[in-house]
């Protein structure tokens, strides 16, 4: 029994949601090729069902309730995810600059401090 376009959209979008569970894992986890890994693969099903809508437009957002619902949760999701990518950003880069900042201070102390210098055993 062949497949209906509206089934292929389904089996599309219940991939998508699993792809957004598993970049929110691997997120959580810190592994960043399967984050990477992940978004790349919510963009090649993003890219099918914009094809898929184009095929069957009945079956698009604007004409299916059901399927405007699961996609407005996957944005949602999405954009909660992406806003928490920005924070952790924004917090490496911050701890970083403090990073730099503790490591000039100190290479400034360095340079200010008399060498000790050993002549027959003292300074």
């Amino acid at each position: 029994m062949p497949e209906s376009l509206r089934d292929v959209v389904v089996r599309t979008i219940i991939a998508l949601e699993r792809s957004c569970l598993d970049a929110e894992s691997a997120f959580v986890a810190r592994r960043w090729t399967d984050v990477r890994a992940a978004f790349g693969k919510q963009r090649e099903l993003t890219g099918e069902l914009r094809g898929l809508f184009a095929r069957a437009p009945e079956t698009t957002p604007a004409n299916d309730a059901k399927v405007a619902r699961r996609v407005r949760g996957i944005l949602a999701y999405r954009d909660d995810q992406l806003r928490r990518i920005r924070a952790y950003h924004d917090d490496v880069g911050e701890r970083l600059r403090s990073i730099g900042k503790v490591r000039a201070l100190a290479r400034t102390i360095g340079r200010r401090r008399a060498s000790g210098r050993l002549v027959d055993g003292s300074f």
